[in-house]
């Protein structure tokens, strides 16, 4: 068994320290670190509950094909190498016919950080793909944050709280 130092995954600015537990190469165990001078040992549930999520038997770990018609939830395994292939053919048919505003950039999964998330957009922008704030529905709250704390600032003081006369939570 073997406790190891990490950060939360999720893209909320918090950037959580949180303490897992190894056994086996396995994540046993999921907790807040209780050094943190914030969060001082608190994970959110969302967090507490990664390591069940992922040995979940019906979490897919390969490419998945539709096998029917759209909506009737049928899907088929399919290699990565075939998956890649496909991808990449329909990818240069649609740049050939329609030009690069015909592919819609959209790559958010709520687990990415800021590094990970601006990954793939260099290739958009080389393919002249449409312009969008990839987490669609996080756009009108980051427009709130940035008028709230201004540009480039992840968010006030957390020990600046004990000051405030009201505080809203909304989600």
């Amino acid at each position: 068994m073997q406790v190891m130092p990490t950060i939360c995954a999720l893209d909320c600015p918090d950037a959580c320290s949180l303490q897992i537990t190894v056994e086996n190469g396995r994540v046993t165990k999921l907790q807040g670190d209780p050094r943190h001078p914030v969060t001082k040992g608190f994970a959110c549930v969302k967090m507490a509950r990664y390591p069940e999520r992922q040995e979940q038997a019906d979490r897919i770990l390969y490419p998945m094909k539709r096998a029917g018609k759209k909506g009737e939830g049928r899907f088929q395994k399919i290699s990565w190498e075939q998956a890649l292939t496909e991808i990449a053919q329909r990818t240069s048919e649609l740049l050939a016919a329609r030009g690069g505003e015909s592919i819609l950039p959209y790559s958010y999964g709520g687990t990415m950080g800021v590094l990970e998330s601006h990954r793939p957009l260099a290739f958009f922008r080389r393919v002249g793909a449409l312009e969008l704030d990839q987490t669609i529905c996080a756009s009108t709250g980051g427009a709130a944050w940035e008028m709230n704390y201004g540009p480039n600032k992840l968010s006030t003081d957390p020990e600046d709280l004990v000051h405030s006369r009201y505080v809203v939570l909304w989600g």
